[in-house]
């Protein structure tokens, strides 16, 4: 009997130190429930079926909101960024996706935000504000959309997401992905084996306009400037690691 004290003593002092830590306690307030399972899954599934390496854990902030900006090249992006990352990834996606019957309870669950593809979904801008707001990770894929190119070349960014970064004013982390399936169908980047890779970059730095305390610079002028940031950021990626990949 004493000897099981000790052990269970022993290890507790070993584990606490992790339990408690900053990174844990994010963790298990986002990984809750059926989500840990889930998660358990996605990584179980992106490690085995698309051969998932990444050349680092995405460095996001342990709490408090944030902005992942990454190429889009499949359907099956989300999931390899959710696989690399250590918080909860609530992804902007097309209503049509979020509203289909196999889909919609997980993205209520993940904290998913709907929007139309038509880009002006000013109802889908207010959400993704107010879950950075709320401490959320937002991704986003600036590109807006895949198509058939998408995986070999990086289309432009729509002004979308450089609107909320500005308003948002929240780190904002860039990522290059490659090595996915090349098509632009859902079923076929689900069940098409591959060996993706994911590369992430340091924060991006970028100078806003305090000259109004009230309103950060959102002009279309600074919305292009900070566009291009965004997208040189993942550019400089892709030039860093394409070599690397064959």
């Amino acid at each position: 009997m004493l000897s099981w004290i000790l052990i269970t003593t022993a290890t507790s002092v070993l584990l606490l130190p992790r339990v408690l830590s900053p990174r844990e306690r994010a963790r298990a307030t986002e990984f809750r429930g059926v989500l840990r399972l889930l998660r358990s899954l996605n990584a179980t599934y992106c490690r085995f079926w698309h051969a998932l390496e990444a050349d680092r854990a995405a460095p996001l902030p342990v709490e408090g909101p944030a902005i992942l900006v990454s190429n889009h090249t499949c359907n099956i992006d989300h999931m390899l960024l959710q696989a690399c990352s250590d918080r909860l990834l609530g992804f902007m996606i097309a209503r049509e996706f979020y509203e289909a019957p196999w889909a919609n309870a997980f993205c209520k669950l993940a904290g998913c935000i709907p929007v139309r593809r038509d880009g002006k979904d000013l109802a889908a801008t207010r959400a993704a504000l107010r879950a950075l707001e709320s401490g959320r990770v937002l991704p986003i894929f600036p590109e807006g959309k895949i198509t058939p190119e998408s995986g070999s070349t990086i289309g432009p960014a729509k002004p979308g997401a450089a609107f909320i970064a500005a308003r948002a004013r929240v780190p904002i982390i860039p990522a290059y992905i490659v090595g996915t399936p090349r098509t632009n169908n859902l079923v076929r980047a689900v069940l098409t084996p591959s060996r993706a890779r994911v590369y992430f970059g340091d924060p991006i730095e970028f100078e806003f306009d305090d000259s109004s305390a009230a309103e950060p610079r959102s002009d279309k002028e600074g919305l292009a400037e900070l566009s291009n940031l965004l997208m040189d950021a993942i550019h400089k990626l892709k030039i860093e690691h394409e070599r690397s990949f064959d």
